[in-house]
């Protein structure tokens, strides 16, 4: 199967082909804004890279949130449009999960936990803790907001962070006194996504309209501030 990753959710946005447990071809966007321009020039490019073409494509993976809003909605509705056009399956991960899944290579220290976090705006962070096994990673709480503060207390040290919230999360940490190890740089995720998608895309399946719904974990600006 040769499986097309993206993740426009984070501001290190990216794409990847994967066939089987292999990463064919990885391609990286430019800073956050301008994912929509540059998206399907990107996928485009790995197609010429390899040699392959979209009607070789097995199914489709792409973050789901949380992340920036409009990152998560380019995403998706071009994996929706590429997987809808090609009958294709898609697939949608936390982007919080394919955070802590492709730190998992990077990661040397014996911590039985980690924490992925991305920052969130409005002076928050989103996060979710995951423990480390053998065969990958095992979710230990859902996705949410947080302020540092109360996340550094949450994990109290000892549980290695990762992800573009890093630098706040050691700084509050040491405003605290506590010393938190992190996992840099942050990975892209593209990849990991198209390697999960190898494993959990069933093969000849057809795209299900309706299905994948974004994860924004907290309502946007606007939303908040509506009467």
């Amino acid at each position: 199967m040769t499986i097309l990753g993206i993740d426009t959710a984070t501001g290190r946005a990216s794409v990847a082909l994967a066939r089987g447990e292999e990463i064919v071809a990885l391609g990286r966007l430019g800073e956050r804004g301008r994912h929509a321009c540059e998206l399907l020039a990107r996928i485009d490019a790995l197609f010429a890279a390899t040699g392959l073409c979209p009607a070789d494509l097995a199914g489709i993976a792409v973050t789901v949130g949380p992340g920036s809003f409009t990152g998560v909605r380019i995403g998706m509705a071009t994996a929706k449009g590429l997987a809808y056009s090609l009958g294709v399956p898609l697939g949608g991960l936390s982007t919080l999960e394919a955070l802590a899944r492709a730190a998992l290579p990077l990661w040397r220290g014996s911590a039985p936990r980690l924490c992925a976090t991305i920052e969130a705006g409005r002076c928050e962070v989103y996060a979710a803790l995951f423990r480390l096994e053998a065969d990958g990673v095992r979710r230990e709480t859902d996705d949410r907001s947080w302020r540092p503060a109360d996340l550094v207390r949450e994990i109290r040290g000892g549980v290695p962070v990762v992800g573009d919230a890093v630098a706040t999360l050691v700084s509050t940490a040491r405003e605290a006194g506590v010393e938190l190890e992190a996992i840099e740089p942050q990975p892209p995720l593209a990849g990991g996504l198209a390697l999960w998608g190898c494993r959990t895309l069933r093969p000849g399946a057809a795209y299900r309209p309706g299905d994948l719904l974004p994860n924004y974990v907290r309502p946007s600006g606007a939303e908040a501030t509506r009467p």
